[in-house]
């Protein structure tokens, strides 16, 4: 005769659910384990995009950098005395007191 617990499960009955209890619980971390992994590779990959993308706005931010440098430096030049007597003389003709302008009409 097969033995009783005091629930009233035979003890064969009781092996079979804890082999079921085994397996369910293996099928469970397996699960878990790879929705954990696939979780930890997507960060990986986004940590990666960000990476670049940083890496890219960095380079983009030294070009702007450098761009902001030359604008000041030709508007320091523009505000200058010789590049503003310069155009006066090539743009408008003005010249000097005391200073005769030659005109060569042979060119």
């Amino acid at each position: 005769m097969s033995r009783k617990r005091k629930d009233g499960r035979s003890a064969g009955r009781q092996k079979k659910t804890r082999k079921i209890d085994k397996i369910f619980i293996r099928v469970f971390l397996g699960v878990f384990s790879c929705a954990v992994g696939l979780g930890i590779f997507g960060q990986a990959k986004a940590y990666e995009q960000t990476k670049k993308e940083r890496l890219t706005v960095a380079t983009q931010i030294h070009a702007e950098q450098e761009r902001q440098l030359e604008y000041e430096n030709q508007k320091e030049y523009y505000n200058s005395d010789s590049y503003i007597e310069q155009m006066a003389r090539e743009k408008l003709g003005m010249v000097k007191p005391n200073e005769v302008l030659y005109i060569n009409r042979g060119q």
